[in-house]
């Protein structure tokens, strides 16, 4: 009877953890998932502010935007931010208006080479923190400059 009542002891411990086993690798399939969706949605909203000419106003204050409401109805959010202007450095051929050709540098004068950069934020919004995961996307812009002196 002993023997009995050992052998029901055992069982019953390698069923609960069985059990405790399915429970973790479901709950880790499930944030797997949820952190997958949480990526793909800030990667979203990032792709859908480089479509939008008023995130690369130079030397604007930074501009948040909601993206539910918007025709990306994207559960996510982006801030644009001015950060800097500045010239890449680099010679080449310029043909003007007239037709001619000069040598020319990039970053001479005001504008040929000059590029406005931009920092785009993205981000899933999340609802509970810790439980709902959030996604993040951060990327670099560069807006080419006018050229006043490219004739």
């Amino acid at each position: 009877m002993v023997v009995a009542l050992g052998i029901v002891a055992v069982l019953a411990a390698l069923t609960l953890a069985v059990a405790t086993s399915g429970q973790m690798s479901t709950a880790t399939s499930a944030l797997s998932t949820h952190s997958g969706s949480a990526f793909h949605v800030a990667d979203g909203a990032a792709q859908f502010a480089l479509s939008e000419g008023a995130n690369f106003v130079p030397y604007m204050a930074p501009r948040s935007v909601d993206l539910k409401g918007t025709t990306a109805n994207l559960d996510g959010s982006v801030t644009s931010t001015y950060a800097e202007y500045r010239a890449l450095p680099g010679n080449v051929l310029v043909r003007t208006t007239d037709g001619s050709v000069r040598a020319a540098q990039f970053g001479q004068a005001e504008g040929l080479g000059k590029m406005y950069i931009f920092r785009i934020d993205a981000r899933k919004n999340t609802k509970v923190s810790g439980v709902d995961p959030a996604g993040t996307v951060s990327m670099r812009v560069a807006r080419v400059a006018p050229c006043p002196d490219c004739g």
